[in-house]
């Protein structure tokens, strides 16, 4: 091996296949066990008072695009209410509000951006966005 390789971490390895060998090989039962990855999170989320809101947005492709998902939606979540941060890629964004109004906040954001959001964007009180209706 050359000075910049790592040495194999033998722990790190053993944890990796570990994990790997208790999944599911059947793809229906490995769908089922993430699905009940997510159901775990959002319950986790529910107990700290955490209201998520998910709005898969698609790609911003043009100027409108981006005036929509990097300047409205923003402002429309900050006018429901305080949310503590957000996570996204290039075609979703999830919000994340917390603190004694989070619920009426998320739902709030929900009604806003329904209100504004072009036919094919799907917005859900969920963590994990849908890309599907």
């Amino acid at each position: 091996m050359s000075d910049l390789t790592p040495e194999p971490d033998e722990e790190a390895t053993r944890r990796i296949g570990d994990f790997l060998a208790g999944l599911p090989s059947d793809p229906a039962a490995l769908m089922a066990a993430f699905d009940q990855l997510q159901t775990a999170e959002e319950a986790e989320l529910a107990a700290h008072g955490i209201h998520p809101v998910s709005v898969v947005h698609g790609d911003a492709e043009s100027a409108d695009d981006q005036t929509l998902i990097f300047g409205i939606l923003p402002h429309l979540a900050q006018l429901a209410g305080p949310f503590t941060s957000t996570r996204g890629g290039n075609d979703y964004t999830t919000w994340f509000f917390d603190g004694p109004e989070a619920e009426q906040a998320a739902l709030t954001f929900i009604a806003s951006a329904t209100a504004i959001a072009p036919h094919w964007w799907v917005i859900t009180p969920t963590a994990q966005p849908k890309f599907d209706r």
